[in-house]
């Protein structure tokens, strides 16, 4: 991925239900901060959800149930050495998500 750095513009598309209404986009400096906006975003739904709840935990996988609940989520990633945007799909965020989860943790560890 030459030309793709995690500080590359991106712009996240989400789609939060079937309403067109509730289409909205988000730009970022970075991946990094994209994706910890997704984490946030799934983050206040489990707040919502559980009002009751002093401390919430949940792993990959819930977080991968919500983007599949949502009816669209996608982003624009600047690509450098293109001199353009590339579309990256939900499959492609949940693998970035991983990874990012994974850094993370060992930086928390560290």
């Amino acid at each position: 991925e030459e030309g793709m750095a995690d500080e590359s513009h991106t712009i996240l598309l989400v789609q939060y239900n079937v309403q067109l209404g509730s289409r909205c986009y988000h730009d970022f400096e970075g991946r990094s901060l994209a994706l910890d906006y997704l984490l946030g975003i799934y983050e206040k739904e489990l707040k919502r959800l559980n009002p009751g709840s002093k401390s919430i935990t949940y792993d990959i996988a819930d977080v991968h149930g919500y983007l599949d609940q949502l009816s669209d989520v996608a982003c624009l990633e600047f690509d450098s050495s293109l001199g353009a945007y590339v579309p990256r799909r939900k499959p492609w965020l949940k693998d970035q998500l991983i990874k990012h989860l994974q850094q993370q943790a060992e930086e928390d560890g560290e």
